[in-house]
């Protein structure tokens, strides 16, 4: 097991003057408890349920909490949320997080326990029963069980989703809190719903309380044989992204955590990233809000997600106008429609954007986010001095050729010939003329086109379908077409994360 300081001087990375004032008085608190400290690691070891946890004690005396996350497969948005909140630096007591319960079903995607016995499936339901003798039944709720009950827990904190909003369909637990009923657990419920509910305008849709949790479900066992005060966070993945999802687990908890005098002041709800272990690391922000969709914002997460380097969190229109881009050297606005996503950041978010590229971050948009770039919508970020060449944009979807430019040779790597990826409706850009922004270079072009919908022919072929340009002291860098879906130009995508986020000389600008 690794023991690591939290006062490491890992800690420290590249941040504006102003963020490093706000983590060096967390690390000042840390440093006064004297004996902080955070270690980790896996529960069923050696089989296919093996799982990291990881453990942060303050060295002050208070409560422990345990969260969990990632019991039922389909159900990405609680394990997401508990990776983030372990990174959260507390003032007293101890947290201890097992963020991804159940590895086999997350990785199919899948609520049910894949090719375990019938009577296994549904890891929540194989935990210790009331009145019954406090034993858990099967490999993965076994490690599970033993885990929790080692760590003898004031306070367990489950993280599940359900599949509708419960106030609109009473079938589904989804957007509600379950409250094993201790006195303690009543009394933080409301706490917890308010905080929730106070960022949720549809009232249909906000989070209700109910209880008590299902019999041999992790949190009922661990109220019924280990006094501990239970709850379980449900948000509904319907019609929603995992960043929304996500964020309102982290409400859930950062309330609980503050009722508890856990916090420091300085940690908010919208502490994304580990800043203990981010050196070396790219730390990029991926938009999954509304007008984002299509195949490529998976696609990126996985890519991105298998860089060592690189560490990749989503964001929503939440974040983005909180000033959460600020814990992060690079943001993706994927494929979608730019309007949309434009509309769901509002002005606000739109600002924040523009702030954060010109103090220095990186900018990538494909498709959709190339049209949010541009100076010439009304809408737009106004980062490129690019505008369409034509209003008809739905040229349509199909496997065109592009062609790097030398300067796309600087910043890509040496890439010979004519590589196939896919187009969906992507801007044909051309300069805007604006006076107030820096020509953009061209890295690629179209060889061949698509044009449908009565859009004009003869425009695309020879234009860009490639662009970067400098935006203040950061860098911008928009794609037409869709290189994430080309998997021979994986290491493309990963060239255009660095040169955005000024990590690797892969061309001066």
């Amino acid at each position: 097991m690794k023991t690591t300081c939290a006062t490491c001087s890992c800690f420290r990375r590249r941040l504006t003057p102003y963020r490093w004032v706000v983590v060096a008085t967390v690390l000042a608190a840390f440093s006064s408890a004297g004996a902080a400290t955070r270690s980790g690691g896996t529960i069923n070891t050696g089989t296919r349920f093996e799982t990291p946890y990881y453990i942060q004690d303050s060295g002050v005396a208070g409560p422990t909490v345990v969260i969990t996350g990632g019991i039922h497969g389909n159900e990405p948005a609680g394990a997401y949320a508990a990776d983030q909140v372990r990174h959260w630096p507390i003032s007293r007591g101890k947290i201890i997080v097992l963020p991804r319960a159940n590895p086999p079903a997350l990785k199919a995607d899948k609520r049910y326990t894949p090719e375990v016995d019938e009577k296994l499936k549904n890891l929540n339901r194989n935990f210790p029963k009331a009145g019954e003798p406090p034993d858990a039944r099967g490999t993965a709720a076994v490690g599970v069980w033993r885990f929790v009950r080692e760590h003898k827990p004031d306070w367990l904190v489950d993280l599940h989703e359900g599949y509708h909003f419960h106030q609109i369909n009473p079938g589904s637990v989804g957007s509600s809190v379950i409250v094993h009923p201790t006195p303690a657990a009543r009394r933080a419920a409301p706490l917890l719903l308010g905080a929730v509910n106070k960022t949720i305008q549809e009232k249909q849709k906000r989070f209700v309380r109910l209880g008590p949790p299902k019999d041999s479900c992790l949190a009922r066992a661990a109220g019924e044989h280990l006094g501990a005060n239970a709850i379980i966070v449900e948000t509904t993945f319907k019609d929603q992204a995992i960043s929304r999802r996500a964020r309102q687990h982290r409400i859930a908890v950062h309330r609980l955590l503050e009722h508890l005098e856990m916090l420091a002041p300085e940690v908010g709800v919208d502490w994304l990233v580990d800043r203990e272990n981010a050196a070396g690391r790219i730390q990029v922000a991926m938009y999954d809000g509304p007008g984002a969709g299509g195949k490529g914002l998976p696609r990126l997460v996985k890519l991105l997600g298998k860089w060592d380097n690189t560490s990749i969190v989503r964001i929503g229109p939440e974040e983005i106008g909180g000033g959460a881009l600020g814990q992060f050297d690079a943001v993706i606005f994927p494929g979608g429609s730019g309007s949309a996503q434009a509309r769901a950041i509002g002005p606000a978010g739109r600002e924040q954007v523009r702030k954060f590229v010109h103090r220095g971050g990186g900018y990538v948009g494909i498709c959709g986010g190339a049209y949010l770039a541009c100076e010439r919508f009304t809408w737009g970020l106004k980062i490129l001095d690019a505008k369409t060449k034509s209003p008809k944009w739905r040229r349509g979807r199909a496997m065109v050729e592009i062609e790097l430019t030398e300067r796309g040779r600087e910043v890509f790597g040496r890439r010979d010939g004519r590589p196939a990826v896919k187009y969906h409706n992507g801007p044909i850009l051309e300069p805007a003329g604006s006076e107030s922004l820096p020509d953009y270079d061209v890295l690629a072009v179209f060889r061949t086109e698509v044009a449908e919908n009565d859009s004009p022919r003869g425009i695309m072929v020879g234009s860009p379908a490639a662009v970067a340009a400098r935006y203040g002291r950061g860098r911008v860098i928009c794609f037409s077409p869709h290189p994430e879906q080309a998997e021979p130009l994986e290491d493309l995508v990963r060239r255009t994360i660095e040169w955005a986020a000024q990590r690797k000389p892969t061309g001066t600008f």
